[in-house]
């Protein structure tokens, strides 16, 4: 068996140093009692996929798990070990652990992923996973890998991607889970199939026979059949009971005595073993026992300085020795860790008889990981002993990012979350840091509230500055104008990418530019391109692609290159909406090539350019492709949770699903659409990017009804800032007045349009307005005036290969089109004309059925009562914390209830959940 060491414990863009004791495998303080048995049946379970050991506390379950592996032969497969705990919760640093431990046993197996995970602006878990599968499939011996303590893991992300990982396992990796509790994940489907060996706590029970072996082997006791009868039915193979037991017994006990110690409830027992195990030792040994218990692994240093002493070194090899519960963690024994039963009985007790002295301990631990410059570890502690000022103080010193790259510590949101609201709103840093890690995962108007935080905390804290300057006298400026060029510049990315209001942008910009300094690039930058999208939402790309330019020659002066890919990104959107498709194809394809090149392969950012290449594929009649590339754009933007994204990725999936007429997938694709759009409160965005083809859907499907409401809806409501999503709304609405027959009220609409379109050339939107003033035209019998406006579209059309917006259009521009066939007087465009006439001959047949609804799919592990209500809930755009307000719970039992829902829809976010329950008939068709 290959040895579970660490030869490069740490990635090097991995924030804090990886414990090199989590890969090793436990030892244990006493005899180990053989379990051949058991060991047979885990040998066995090395056929399937996946073996669960799951029991309650103490049932033996790490200590059979390490002498299973060392019972391994030589010629055995290796085994990655991981031993988790509470702070393994953010899913950096589990799979950071996972794929290390992966790495040890198989290197080279973890390159990609580690790539992945830590080289993009924020981590590819799907392309993390997919590169982890792929590599695993490489493998030419079997491999095991054990997580132990996975009870320890509560965040959904981390059991959606795990629960997917076991779904497409590799057949020559087994994966093994120790745990308290069963996962929230559904194992059904494993069960199903055979692929899962499931140790639970009737398993683990120690036999009597093995009881009485450890209780004489401990503690020499004698037991006549009675006895051992009597102590089996009371202890019933608890084996953290017997060894606590056999520790407060040890050298004087009798039979009897054992049987009281287990009569009662378990606080009764909870309580005993106080008495008898922690009260039995010297005062200063008990003291030196209760104060170290807060931390999770402790070390003589850190026990001197929180317990301001110098003796801890003694202490820690006197309770070494005495078999209290404490383990070494490396071969130095310099780091140590107690038997975490025994530290929850010393923390509650410590918590019970000094629950103020824990806050001070908390303190202090946290003073001295500072000094360390162990910062994670100094922040928990601060939070623990709710000293507020301090841990926001450390967590200030955490480096900015800019927008686009991921926060330098993946912690930091989570800490943030654990301070008090008005202790964050008094850090204009701390504010403007969380409108920033969730500008692309949040709705807007969370973003919009932390950056309208950030700046109300500048303002006092800039006024406090002036008058501590007036006491003194001094004249000296406020270092704080710099962070006010941040916050207006985050400010104008807001305003001009979810509302389109280029007037507010403009004037954000113009105030972030006179507050920000050279040093302040990434922020200038964000202003440079929230100018782009000023321009750009009033129709004026070429405006846009000049001030895109600038951001371009900064961004080269920078060396940023993940900015170059957003530059490139932005470059693309802008050449597709000027019609410029050839163009906007090979940004498209640069784009890609530089941010595989920055990442070694897929990346979140990756999911714009897939995108922007499925429209242009659709729109070359390149449907199966458009749907491929689609699909993957889309699977990037759901893992990793980039809202922002959402809106333009389903629409492409809509518009590639009309123009296959695959009607139920398109009406799955609307349904998704609209719940983005409730989830993200952003009408220009809605407008923007989705408003004509849901109205395409709506018209194709037969539903006037809910078409005609949106008009209504859109007559109350206030205008939006942005011409061209103004625009965008006006086509959506002259499509619904074609539809019902009002030619001459469209074309009053479209003239204008058109007219301005032409001006800005704009030839994506032009092409599209001027195919239905064709159709207007026809339907006003004026024949001529509609082959004179499909001549311009053709002729527009013919230089970048335009075929679906012509297609999509219907039978009556076909029928055209051969008119004009034989009318054409420029040659030039005949081939053209031809190519689009056979592409209306390859248009599938089927007509919309009006969606008929088919059976559904049923689920091998149903929904709870109470799932189903947070599930419907979820439909409507609520929040863990609104779905706790409304149904009176815990924001906490929301969150396990959202990933149980996760697990047993199988999918991996919120948005696919709300996606499967319609499919699956859980929820209605309008929720």
């Amino acid at each position: 068996m290959r040895q579970n060491n660490v030869s490069e414990p740490i990635p090097r863009s991995f924030p804090q140093p990886l414990l090199a004791t989590k890969f090793l495998l436990p030892t244990s303080s006493h005899e180990i009692i053989a379990r051949p048995h058991l060991l047979t049946l885990l040998h066995a379970g090395l056929q399937q996929r996946v073996i669960l050991v799951s029991a309650a506390a103490g049932f033996g379950k790490t200590t059979l798990l390490a002498s299973w592996v060392r019972s391994f032969a030589p010629d055995h497969p290796p085994v990655a070990w991981v031993s988790l705990d509470a702070g393994d919760n953010i899913p950096f640093q589990f799979w950071t652990y996972v794929l290390t431990a992966l790495e040890q046993c198989q290197p080279g197996l973890s390159h990609l992923p580690f790539v992945a995970l830590h080289d993009t602006p924020q981590p590819s878990w799907q392309a993390m996973l997919t590169a982890l599968i792929n590599g695993l499939t490489q493998l030419s011996e079997p491999m095991v890998l054990v997580l132990d303590n996975y009870e320890e893991i509560t965040e959904p992300a981390i059991h959606a991607l795990l629960a997917s990982l076991l779904k497409h396992l590799p057949p020559l990796l087994c994966v093994v889970l120790s745990t308290r509790t069963d996962p929230p994940f559904s194992l059904a489907r494993l069960r199903t199939q055979a692929q899962i060996l499931e140790v639970r706590t009737e398993q683990l029970r120690a036999t009597r026979e093995e009881m009485i072996a450890f209780l004489r082997g401990t503690m020499n006791l004698r037991f006549t059949e009675q006895d051992s009868q009597d102590v089996d039915a009371r202890i019933q193979g608890w084996w953290a009971g017997m060894q606590l037991e056999a520790l407060a017994f040890k050298g004087r006990a009798h039979p009897k005595d054992l049987l009281q110690a287990f009569q009662g409830t378990q606080p009764a027992l909870f309580e005993y073993l106080v008495q008898e195990v922690l009260n039995r030792q010297p005062e200063q040994m008990r003291t030196f026992l209760l104060r170290t218990s807060i931390f999770p692994r402790l070390c003589n240093s850190l026990c001197n300085a929180v317990l301001e002493t110098q003796d801890s070194r003694l202490l820690l090899e006197e309770v070494e020795r005495a078999n209290l519960f404490l383990s070494s963690l490396d071969q130095q024994r310099q780091w140590y860790a107690y038997h975490p039963l025994f530290a929850e009985v010393l923390r509650a007790q410590l918590q019970q008889t000094a629950p103020t002295e824990v806050l001070l301990l908390h303190l202090r631990a946290s003073q001295w990981y500072a000094a360390q410059q162990m910062r994670s570890e100094a922040i928990q502690h601060a939070l623990q002993a709710h000293e507020w000022s301090w841990a926001a103080t450390l967590m200030e010193q955490i480096p900015s990012q800019h927008l686009w790259g991921r926060i330098r510590d993946p912690w930091l949101l989570s800490w943030i979350e654990q301070l008090p609201r008005e202790v964050v709103r008094e850090r204009p840093r701390l504010c403007l840091t969380c409108a920033q890690g969730l500008f692309w995962i949040a709705p807007p108007g969370v973003t919009e509230s932390w950056v309208l935080d950030a700046r109300r905390a500048w303002t006092q804290v800039h006024q406090r500055e002036e008058q501590a300057r007036s006491v003194r006298g001094s004249h000296e400026p406020g270092a704080s104008t710099l962070l006010l060029g941040e916050i207006a510049a985050l400010q104008a990315i807001i305003v001009g990418f979810y509302y389109g209001d280029a007037g507010a942008t403009r004037a954000f910009c113009q105030e972030a530019l006179t507050h920000l300094e050279g040093l302040q690039g990434a922020a200038r930058l964000q202003a440079t391109f929230a100018q782009a999208w000023a321009n750009f939402s009033e129709g004026d790309f070429e405006r846009a692609m000049q001030q895109t330019q600038i951001a371009w020659n900064r961004i080269k002066a920078e060396g940023d290159h993940v900015l170059e890919g957003v530059y490139l990104c932005e470059g693309v959107w802008e050449n597709m909406m000027a019609g410029k498709l050839n163009q906007a194809w090979q940004w498209s394809q640069q784009a890609i090539h530089t941010i595989h090149f920055l990442e070694g392969h897929q990346s979140a950012l990756l999911c714009w350019p897939y995108t922007f290449q499925a429209k242009m594929l659709n729109e070359w009649n390149r449907l199966e492709e458009a749907q491929n590339m689609a699909e993957q754009a889309i699977q990037l933007g759901e893992q990793t949770e980039l809202l922002s994204f959402l809106p333009v990725g389903y629409t492409i999936l809509l518009q590639n699903a009309l123009s296959q007429e695959r009607w139920e997938e398109a009406r799955n694709v609307s349904q998704q659409l609209a719940y983005v759009g409730r989830v993200m409160a952003s009408p220009y965005s809605v407008a923007l990017w989705s408003s004509v083809d849901q109205m395409r859907f709506w018209l194709a499907s037969g539903d006037l009804e809910q078409a005609r409401c949106w008009a209504r809806n859109l007559q109350r409501e206030a205008p939006l800032a942005s011409s061209l999503a103004r625009e965008k709304q006006g086509v959506a609405f002259i499509r619904l007045l074609l539809a019902e027959s009002q030619p001459e009220y469209a074309l009053h609409l479209l003239f204008p349009l058109v007219e301005r379109a032409i001006v800005t050339q704009r030839w994506y939107n032009v092409l599209e307005m001027l195919l239905l003033e064709v159709k207007a035209y026809h339907m006003q019998q004026q024949r001529q005036e509609a082959w004179a406006r499909l001549s311009q579209a053709v002729h527009l059309g013919a230089p970048e290969g335009y075929i679906r917006c012509f297609v999509d259009e219907g039978p009556l521009i076909a029928a055209l089109l051969s008119q004009l066939r034989e009318q054409e007087h420029h040659e030039e465009d005949l081939p053209y004309v031809e190519t689009l006439l056979r592409a209306f001959k390859q248009q599938p047949e089927g007509q919309p059925s009006h969606l008929k609804n088919e059976p559904s799919p049923t689920l091998i592990d149903p929904l709870s009562t109470r799932e189903r209500e947070v599930l419907h809930l979820l439909a409507r755009g609520a929040s863990n914390q609104e779905i706790a307000e409304s149904l009176v719970v815990a924001a906490g039992t929301i969150k396990h209830h959202v990933s149980n829902i996760l697990s047993k829809l199988d999918v991996a976010n919120r948005t696919q959940a709300v996606a499967q329950a319609r499919t699956l008939g859980l929820l209605s068709t309008r929720e």
